[in-house]
């Protein structure tokens, strides 16, 4: 009896069902103990926000910030935040790259865009198309595609290969087995390819939830990994060499996940998520310090205290052995940021202005150095 139990016990561990979480003292930091700089960025008055998603690199000129927003390429120096260039994409035509895009990767010379959930588009910096492909189809199994960068998973690129995620609005019954939710496109042969992974079957309890069956995911270049964080997971699932492993990298913090509701409504259903209810959010790189930082939802807004959230950011080193976790406000502080050579940037709303958009630039290698309490 007892060796079919510990069977049990291992299976379920292989699914991503259960992990070992840690027994270290993880020291609780302030955010505002970790900023070592503040990034202005200029915008116009029609401008609220210039967003989170920016990408860094240097040219013969100096270095610059890029982002697009709203069918336009804006482009900074760094680190002055002086805007350089707008360039506007049209949306119809020869060079039209669509009314609605779901994520986008720009690079030294070009930019990549998902557009319409049926075609990924290759344009220069000026709005020029260069080339078209149609994005896959996919099997029955899966119903339809949904490309994108929603919630966090920002579309990568290392070498020749551009990474980007197929994630469903909701997770539905029969999704278990299904593991293609990974894309891979080689800008070389112009072919796509999947990464696959598996939810933790503990997915299974909260179908037809369009908060919790979500994922973030992120490309190490340095290991070689995909690192995949589920909503309802303490654990992350790791993908590399076509395996699939799973290791804890949650909160010390007691959470609750609460399923949200569907009521029909017509031909259609509405789905009412539970905002009570705790999530792991965004997974992100920070290349300046090497960390892994992962945010976690504790608490949720509830009708007796309509503005009560609390929200903590989560460090852990290349190998997962955790650091800190870190108190902000998400009031003052955005939940998801880019990297530049000074450290990890968030958006920064205290200090935004009608001409500015301000970001805290934080430096999480300081948090050996940071005043801390234990939890």
């Amino acid at each position: 009896m007892r060796k079919l139990t510990l069977l049990n016990f291992l299976a379920l561990c292989i699914l991503g069902s259960c992990s070992t979480k840690t027994t270290k003292q993880i020291p609780v930091l302030d955010l505002k103990d970790l900023i070592v700089d503040t990034l202005y960025l200029e915008k116009d008055t029609l401008t609220k926000n210039l967003g989170s998603h920016f990408s860094f690199y240097e040219t013969d000129s100096g270095k610059i910030l890029a982002t697009y927003l709203n069918h336009q390429l804006l482009v900074y120096s760094y680190p002055e935040g002086k805007l350089l260039k707008s360039q506007t994409f049209e949306k119809e035509g020869p060079d039209g790259i669509g009314s609605f895009i779901t994520g986008n990767f720009i690079d030294k010379n070009s930019i990549y865009f998902l557009s319409q959930q049926k075609e990924l588009i290759q344009s220069d910096l000026n709005g020029n198309v260069l080339e078209r492909w149609d994005l896959p189809a996919v099997t029955s199994e899966r119903k339809y595609a949904n490309y994108s960068s929603y919630l966090y998973n920002n579309l990568q690129k290392s070498g020749n290969e551009l990474y980007f995620v197929d994630i469903p609005f909701v997770f539905q019954d029969g999704f278990e087995n299904y593991d293609k939710w990974g894309m891979v496109f080689n800008t070389e042969t112009d072919s796509f390819s999947n990464y696959h992974f598996l939810y933790p079957r503990s997915i299974t309890e909260y179908t037809q939830d369009d908060q919790l069956g979500l994922f973030s995911h992120v490309f190490n270049p340095k290991s070689k990994e995909h690192l995949i964080g589920f909503s309802i997971s303490d654990s992350i699932a790791i993908v590399k060499n076509g395996k699939q492993s799973w290791k804890w990298a949650g909160t010390t913090s007691p959470l609750e996940f609460k399923k949200g509701e569907t009521i029909p409504s017509g031909e259609y259903t509405v789905f009412q998520p539970n905002h009570e209810s705790s999530k792991y959010e965004a997974l992100d790189l920070d290349t300046y310090a090497k960390k892994i930082i992962r945010w976690v939802r504790l608490k949720g807004p509830n009708k007796d205290y309509p503005d009560r959230q609390e929200y903590r950011l989560l460090v852990f080193d290349q190998e997962f052995n955790p650091e800190a976790e870190i108190k902000f406000n998400i009031d003052e502080l955005a939940k998801f940021g880019f990297n530049t050579p000074k450290g990890y940037a968030l958006s920064l709303y205290t200090k935004t202005t009608d001409d500015i958009v301000a970001y805290a630039v934080i430096d999480f290698s300081k948090i050996n150095n940071a005043k801390t309490e234990t939890k």
